[in-house]
């Protein structure tokens, strides 16, 4: 038979698990009871968010705000529209966050930022691939030229400044539409340039060809929704917390391109142009890297092989 102080001990021990188990057991029933908070989210047709044929969402904000929500177990109701209308649509309450936002102290008058920005960007004046008037080698071939850019955006002042310190003057023209429509615009022929991130230029349709300036990037919160900037606060330091390359990760994955020295320029093209044929020297016998093919006479080793990538990428 058990004595008495074996009994007290076991009473004991069972209450104890009792306490363990209760305190395990109804946070997470609390959690699971409570109501997920819906969070209006500013959605544009960009790197940030993307959406592909059959409706599937990615992007480097849509991705961030997964993560966000895997610590605020926030829902997200998505709201479409151009970047300008959607800020217009932040400012008035109409939505609750948006993305992309460069920090600026006038816009702390009608928005809410948190402590950490999403990332960093840099900025660009594009231009046409086929354009034959604006060269990277002189700021005055922009005098008088229709260049756009996004109303409301830290572009706008950034590109100012710019033009102020080369004494440029052009003619620039606020934008609402999205990023696909504005490069429309300016294969047409209705925008000279266009000012936008890097992320946007392709050599079929916008060429890099001043940098203007560069900023952080923040999600911005309605300032009627006080409440959710302290939530995003608290998991934007966790998510950096537990990786600090969390945005550079993002940016490799979803913004990063190759950059202005995969753009030819106009003087380059022109050079190609009037010389077809480049003669390439090389050291024979000095494999693996190259030597005279002794049945062919040609070249062989790896140098054959890098120009002939490097030729197909000027076609």
């Amino acid at each position: 038979m058990r004595s008495l102080t074996q009994k007290r001990t076991i009473r004991r021990l069972a209450g104890l698990l009792l306490l363990v188990l209760l305190a395990a057991v109804l946070p997470l029933r609390a959690f699971a009871e409570k109501t997920p908070e819906t969070v209006r989210v500013g959605w544009y047709e960009s790197p940030f968010n993307l959406t592909d044929e059959n409706g599937r969402r990615s992007g480097y904000a849509y991705e961030y705000q997964l993560k966000v929500s895997a610590y605020t177990g926030w829902r997200y109701e998505y709201v479409e529209g151009s970047w300008p209308e959607l800020l217009e649509l932040l400012k008035k309450g109409e939505i609750d966050m948006m993305s992309d936002v460069s920090y600026t102290k006038e816009r702390t008058e009608t928005m809410l930022f948190p402590s950490l920005p999403m990332g960093t960007e840099s900025y660009y004046v594009f231009i046409s691939p086929d354009n034959e008037e604006i060269s990277a080698d002189d700021y005055a071939s922009l005098n008088g030229k229709r260049v756009g850019v996004n109303r409301g955006s830290v572009q706008k002042d950034l590109f100012l400044d710019w033009e102020q310190v080369h004494s440029v003057h052009t003619e620039l023209v606020e934008l609402t539409v999205g990023n696909d429509e504005a490069l429309d615009l300016l294969d047409r022929g209705e925008l000279d340039a266009l000012i936008s991130l890097d992320t946007y230029g392709t050599p079929s349709t916008a060429v890099p060809t001043f940098q203007i300036g560069s900023s952080d990037f923040y999600f911005a919160v309605s300032k009627q929704r006080p409440e959710l900037l302290a939530q995003l606060d608290a998991a934007m330091n966790r998510i950096h917390e537990e990786n600090r390359f969390f945005n550079h990760t993002l940016y490799e994955k979803y913004l990063k391109t190759p950059g202005t020295s995969l753009y030819l320029t106009t003087q380059e093209r022109e050079w190609l142009s009037a010389h077809p044929t480049i003669r390439v020297g090389y050291q024979d016998n000095y494999m693996a890297f190259c030597a005279q093919d002794p049945e062919t006479g040609t070249l062989t080793g790896a140098l054959k092989d890098y120009l002939a990538y490097a030729s197909s990428g000027l076609q």
